[in-house]
């Protein structure tokens, strides 16, 4: 049983969206997950985006991915990779694929001279947040995660 590691295409699209929303079910925000494979196509078929996504294949099978985007942090003064979601889908777990996705994300990032690789965690996840400290992730606590959607974007915005 082998696990390979490639960077997501134009075409994957849909493989992302069935991985995404997989995870979005198992963190109970699937009444969120508005997004459409052709929202994937858009940045996978962009040469200039900002952003990008790692497939996971065991055996030449789609098992998982990460996604992620360049960011830059300010303290650090260089750019950092921000990995957005990191999803196994739940045939494929317990197998080695996150730590597979994770490392070639970190590889990403050295190779880009990327000063970090950023993400958050959900506070109830203590099988991951056993996984990322095994790695060697810092996790702060006392951080949270803020976002400004909807009306209250708009009502921002103006």
């Amino acid at each position: 049983m082998s696990i390979a590691i490639r960077p997501a295409v134009a075409g994957d699209g849909p493989i992302l969206i069935a991985m995404v929303r997989e995870l979005a079910v198992h963190h109970g925000f699937e009444e969120s997950f508005v997004a459409r494979p052709e929202d994937y196509e858009r940045f996978l078929a962009d040469p200039d985006a900002l952003n990008g996504a790692l497939i996971a294949e065991w055996n030449g099978e789609p098992a998982g991915c990460a996604t992620w985007q360049r960011a830059y942090q300010t303290f650090l003064g260089r750019e950092t990779l921000y990995l957005e979601d990191i999803s196994v889908l739940p045939a494929f777990r317990r197998r080695g694929i996150a730590t597979a996705l994770l490392k070639a994300v970190a590889r990403l990032a050295v190779e880009r001279r990327a000063a970090a690789v950023g993400w958050l965690m959900m506070g109830w996840n203590s099988e991951a947040r056993g996984l990322y400290e095994k790695l060697g992730a810092t996790i702060y606590d006392g951080n949270s995660s803020c976002k400004l959607t909807g009306e209250a974007l708009e009502r921002l915005a103006r």
